[in-house]
């Protein structure tokens, strides 16, 4: 969420909310929940191989492994380390 939004503001990316207010409210619509960052993914994301160097994108990889989920994100390196994602 917060990448995508800063990167909307940066003018980055487009903002693609149809008729909702907010990346949150649209994600909530479509049946996405948030999943809160646990000490074992942040322990994991260190233990990943150095494919990705970004610490946050490193924790997504890590919480998407350990909790098999899906991704939202245009970043190539996720399906380097067998996440799903969508863009």
């Amino acid at each position: 969420m917060w990448e995508i939004t800063r990167k909307v503001a940066q003018g980055k990316l487009p903002a693609v909310l149809g008729d909702f207010p907010s990346l949150s409210l649209l994600l909530r619509a479509q049946g996405f929940t948030a999943r809160p960052l646990a000490w074992n993914e942040a322990e994991q994301a260190n233990r990943l191989p150095p494919l990705h160097k970004d610490p946050l994108d490193r924790m997504l990889i890590s919480t998407a492994i350990r909790h098999d989920l899906t991704i939202i994100t245009d970043d190539a390196v996720f399906a380097q380390h067998g996440v799903w994602t969508i863009w």
